[in-house]
């Protein structure tokens, strides 16, 4: 499947999944077949079609929906949280997402620079450290020292989100100071981003 087309089937099987989970209220858990079955009612038989052909989103399909109605439905609003976020990045999509998303989504202009300055920097890791000067992000590994911090006082809520949308791992060093890791799915985001 190309790209585009594995992109769209994600999007509306999530999508669907959601509008499922929305129409039964806050009733017991939905069963696989009742979800099948809503689809077919809903005039999606494709997506059904899809859903059946494949052993792993099947699995994974029964799995959500076996989890309690509201813990699925925090799921699906981080899902939605997160898309957003990354759909602020990429030019086109922003205006969309700004659209939709009036506040902004949760990635604020500091965290897409510390995104950007960690890309540019060769780093793979940032050590955090608290001095009497405030906090510094030291870079371990990679061309530069230290990272420049625009709004000391939105850092930890920044890195945060950053941890919670799978942009940065986190991690402690021997002495307990917080570690944060660069993903390759940040990466991969700043590129196509070009932030």
């Amino acid at each position: 499947m190309e790209p585009v087309s594995v992109a769209t089937a994600y999007a509306s099987v999530v999508g669907l999944l959601g509008q499922f989970q929305a129409s039964r209220g806050g009733s017991e858990q939905a069963d696989f077949n009742e979800f099948l079955q809503w689809l077919v009612d809903s005039n999606h038989e494709e997506v059904k079609d899809l859903i059946e052909s494949n052993t792993k989103t099947m699995i994974g399909i029964k799995a959500l929906l076996n989890q309690n109605h509201d813990v699925l439905l925090r799921k699906l609003d981080a899902l939605d949280s997160a898309l957003s976020s990354f759909g602020s990045l990429i030019p086109g999509f922003s205006d969309i997402s700004s659209g939709l998303y009036p506040g902004g989504g949760p990635l604020s202009e500091q965290a897409k620079h510390i995104l950007s300055q960690f890309q540019n920097s060769g780093a793979s890791k940032i050590l955090e450290l608290h001095t009497y000067d405030g906090v510094s992000l030291l870079y371990l590994g990679g061309q530069e020292q230290q990272m420049e911090i625009p709004d000391p006082r939105f850092l930890e809520d920044d890195l945060k989100t950053l941890v919670e949308l799978g942009l940065l791992r986190h991690d402690l060093n021997g002495r307990g100071d917080n570690l944060y890791i660069f993903t390759r799915t940040a990466s991969e985001l700043v590129l196509s981003a070009n932030l």
